[in-house]
């Protein structure tokens, strides 16, 4: 999704857009938060911020905060809902390149659903900027589509959910585009090669209606993303 079509979600972004702290329904977030020893002082930088839900619910942990989103309409409906949160830098800028205005800094990255666009090279760019902005020793929490969530969904609802379309290379058609999804291997690998040792690796769940259909009474799986708390070493 473009910058042009990431400001026209602006004004619904809760009803278009995935917001993960949001929509979550096991909790995760805040159990890996937990997970993360953070100084006393600490740093947080959430590239792809969106609505600013993370830094709203969690922010005031922090010493400093630097929010980064490319499309300047989602920034200042983060910065209206936040405005009475003091310490934060909002940031407009391309993700990939954010690291070039905040430098090395964070002590917690945040970057929920954001490394998802079908080229390897931008995906590369993003993993990139996630390492050079997280200090050494410090930790990033990554959320990204799960494959195997989605296999899941298609087989069991395959004739009720005609949206989802998949590639070999894990590209997942969603209305009108490709999302990259990962494997729990895959993100592993990723994170190693980027210079991560992951702590703590999980699903974070979501309510079927996120994915246009209803549960079974004997169904207790639900779809999910991949949660991810690692260390940069």
């Amino acid at each position: 999704m473009n910058k042009h079509e990431w400001n026209l979600h602006a004004d619904e972004f809760e009803e278009a857009i995935c917001d993960v702290t949001a929509d979550e329904v096991n909790n995760q977030l805040s159990r890996f938060v937990r997970g993360a020893r953070l100084p006393q002082n600490a740093v947080l930088v959430d590239l792809g911020c969106g609505l600013g839900s993370f830094v709203q619910k969690f922010g005031r942990r922090f010493r400093e905060v630097i929010a980064v989103d490319f499309a300047a309409q989602i920034i200042a409906r983060a910065k209206d809902r936040c405005m009475a949160q003091p310490g934060i830098t909002w940031l407009v800028a391309d993700i990939a390149s954010a690291f070039k205005a905040i430098g090395t800094r964070a002590d917690l990255t945040v970057c929920m659903n954001v490394i998802t666009s079908p080229s390897p090279a931008k995906r590369n760019a993003l993993w990139r900027c996630l390492a050079k902005v997280t200090k050494p020793r410090g930790y990033a929490l990554v959320v990204v589509p799960s494959l195997e969530s989605n296999r899941m969904v298609e087989q069991r609802y395959l004739r009720k959910n005609h949206r989802l379309v998949s590639k070999d290379n894990g590209l997942v058609r969603r209305e009108d585009s490709w999302q990259k999804h990962f494997e729990r291997a895959e993100l592993e690998s990723v994170l190693a090669h980027h210079g991560f040792k992951v702590k703590q690796l999980s699903r974070v769940a979501y309510s079927w209606s996120s994915e246009g259909l209803r549960r079974s009474r004997l169904d207790r799986t639900q779809p999910w993303d991949w949660i991810c708390l690692a260390q940069r070493v």
